[in-house]
C-alpha cells in the first residue's frame, strides 16, 4: 500500500512531488581567512646619527654590510669635543680649588657659610659639565646597537654632520622579522595576537613560512584608514631582505548562526536569501521511492562565503536539515518526495565544514 499523505499535502499533488535531498544544517565557527600582501621588515630598524655634531671623519661599513653588536660604524672628528672635554675638565679642576679655599676660610671665620656653600654648588656644576662632555665624547662616534644588515648609506666623510641627523639605517637580528599588513576594519574581526598565519615570500613563492600575529594596530593610519598588522615569522630565510614583498594567510575562524551548502540557497540577494526545510509526514516510509513531506520555505541573512558554502547570520534556529538538490523548483509548501542520503551527505560533511577541511 502507498504511504499515507503527509498533512496538507493532497493526494493529486503527491504525484507531482518534487524529488529532493537533503543536507544537514552545521554549526559553530567556521574557516574565513584573511589574506593580504604586505613588506618583509626587521622588527628591531633603526635609523643610526651622532649625538653631537661636527665633521666626519669616517664611515667605516658601506650598504649591504653585515655588522655585529658593539662595532664602530662611524667616526666624527673629536678636535672640536676633545677642545670642550678639556676646557670643562680645567673649570672642574678650579671649581675644585675654589671649593677647598672657601672651606679653608670658612673653618677660620674669616667667610660667612653662603661663600662656602657657593662654592659647593659651583663645584658640583663643573663636575657635571664635565661628564656631559664626557658623554657627548664617548658618542662622537656610531657603534652597532645589534647584529644586522646596513641598509642605507646616509652620508659621506666630510659632510658636517648635525646632532641626530641619520648617517646609516641597520635592520638589526635581534627581535626577528615581520611582514606589516593594512587590513580593513571588517578583516580585524576574529583578529588575536597570536592567531597562527602562513607567509610566501614572492622571491621564494615554493615555501610556505609560518608566523603568527605579534601585533594589532588601536588606530587607522590617518592616510589609508586601514590598520597595521604585524605577522611575525617563526624563522625567516638567511637571504630574507627587509622590504621584499609577501602574501600572507591568516588562519582565521569565525562564529555563525549556522552555515549550508551554496545549492541549498534560492532567491538570493546580496544578504538577503532563503533555504527549504521539510515537514515529513509522520509515518511516512523513506523506501526507494522517498518520504513524502511538505516544503516550508525560510528566510536567512547570508553573513559571507566560503569554499561551497554558505555562512548565516540569522535564520537556521531550530532547523537541522535543508533541501539541497531539488530547491530550486520549489515553493513555500510545495509536496515533496526525500531521497534517500548519499554518502557524504551527513553529519562528518558539516564536522568538515567546521573544521575547514
Amino acid at each position: 500500500p502507498a504511504p499515507a499523505p503527509a498533512p496538507g499535502v493532497a493526494g493529486d499533488s503527491l504525484e507531482r512531488a518534487v524529488r529532493v535531498r537533503l543536507a544537514p544544517v552545521g554549526r559553530g565557527e567556521v574557516p574565513r581567512p584573511v589574506r593580504a600582501g604586505g613588506l618583509l621588515r626587521q622588527k628591531n630598524e633603526v635609523d643610526l646619527s651622532f649625538k653631537v655634531g661636527g665633521i666626519i671623519s669616517a664611515i667605516l661599513v658601506e650598504e649591504g654590510a653585515r655588522v655585529r653588536k658593539g662595532q664602530i660604524l662611524a667616526r666624527l672628528d673629536t678636535t672640536e669635543v676633545a677642545a670642550a672635554v678639556e676646557q670643562a675638565r680645567q673649570g672642574a679642576e678650579r671649581a675644585e680649588r675654589d671649593l677647598e679655599r672657601a672651606r679653608r676660610l670658612h673653618d677660620s671665620g674669616a667667610v660667612p657659610v653662603a661663600e662656602a656653600e657657593n662654592a659647593e654648588t659651583g663645584a658640583r656644576v663643573a663636575r657635571a659639565v664635565l661628564a656631559a662632555q664626557q658623554f657627548n665624547a664617548r658618542h662622537a662616534a656610531i657603534v652597532a646597537p645589534d647584529d644586522g644588515v646596513i641598509d642605507r648609506r646616509l652620508a659621506s666623510v666630510g659632510e658636517v654632520a648635525g646632532p641626530g641627523r641619520p648617517i646609516l639605517h641597520l635592520s638589526g637580528r635581534s627581535r626577528g622579522a615581520v611582514v606589516r599588513l593594512g587590513l580593513v576594519d571588517r578583516e580585524l574581526a576574529g583578529l588575536a595576537v597570536g592567531t597562527p598565519a602562513r607567509v610566501t615570500l614572492d622571491a621564494r613563492p615554493d615555501e610556505e613560512l609560518a608566523g603568527e600575529v605579534s601585533q594589532i594596530a588601536s588606530v587607522a593610519s590617518p592616510g589609508t584608514g586601514t590598520f597595521e598588522v604585524e605577522v611575525r615569522l617563526g624563522a625567516p630565510p638567511a637571504e630574507a631582505r627587509s622590504g621584499m614583498t609577501a602574501k600572507v594567510v591568516i588562519d582565521r575562524r569565525q562564529g555563525t548562526a549556522g552555515h549550508v551548502p551554496l545549492a541549498s540557497l534560492v532567491d538570493a540577494d546580496g544578504r538577503e536569501a532563503a533555504v527549504y526545510t521539510v515537514e515529513v509526514a509522520p509515518g511516512a516510509s523513506a523506501g526507494a521511492g522517498g518520504a513524502l513531506a511538505k516544503a516550508r520555505r525560510v528566510p536567512v541573512k547570508v553573513a559571507f562565503l566560503f569554499g561551497d558554502r554558505a555562512a548565516l547570520a540569522a535564520g537556521l534556529d531550530g532547523v537541522e536539515q535543508v533541501v539541497t538538490e531539488g530547491a530550486q523548483a520549489l515553493g513555500d509548501g510545495a509536496a515533496v518526495r526525500v531521497l534517500p542520503a548519499q554518502p557524504g551527505d551527513g553529519p562528518a560533511t558539516a564536522r568538515s565544514a567546521r573544521d575547514g577541511r
